[in-house]
């Protein structure tokens, strides 16, 4: 169920989806380049809509290099405004040990989307590609996606929306509580 419902909020807030618009193809130098070029732009360029079941478990690379597979989407974090914030990466696991859960904030993701004619929609028609704008020794940096952290980026998230003190009461940030003048 909660699955299902954080597919439908990724469905509804796409607008502020921002992977497309971020990612710039590079020139490729063989004998087809021109139209390598164009597919990876047309695989890069905004989709106008994703779904958040495509998106978790995706490979994901360094924009550097992207044959250097780093990880995979393991979750999507959403703010208030509904719009997709973070991304949560499963990183260095070896056979299912060792690895680590990163936060990765959306300005540093871009995506490449692919669509295969020949699959049925839902079942392998759209996949996708994630490069994250880092190096491999960058990544440590990144925080780890635990409670400790996970409470924290809440609370300063809440404190900067509403201030302290503010109630909410009408969905708001700092809403009147019906108390306008």
């Amino acid at each position: 169920m909660q699955k299902r419902l954080l597919t439908i909020a990724v469905a509804a807030v796409t607008g502020s989806f921002a992977f497309g618009t971020q990612a710039v193809a590079a020139e490729h130098g063989n004998e087809n380049g021109q139209q390598n070029n164009q597919q990876q732009n047309e695989q890069r360029s905004a989709q106008g809509l994703y779904s958040a079941n495509d998106l978790i478990g995706s490979d994901v690379y360094l924009e550097s290099d992207p044959e250097e597979d780093v990880g995979d989407v393991e979750d999507i974090l959403l703010d208030d405004q509904q719009k997709i914030s973070s991304l949560v990466i499963s990183t260095g696991e070896v056979l299912g040990l060792g690895g680590r859960e990163i936060v990765a904030d959306i300005k540093d993701i871009s995506l490449e989307t692919e669509h295969d004619e020949s699959q049925e929609f839902g079942e392998g028609y759209v996949t996708h590609r994630i490069f994250i704008h880092a190096e491999t020794e960058d990544l440590e940096g990144f925080p780890e996606y635990e409670r400790t952290w996970f409470d924290e980026e809440r609370e300063r998230r809440r404190s900067d929306l509403i201030g302290p003190g503010t109630w909410q009461a009408d969905g708001v940030p700092g809403g009147t509580m019906g108390n306008e003048e």
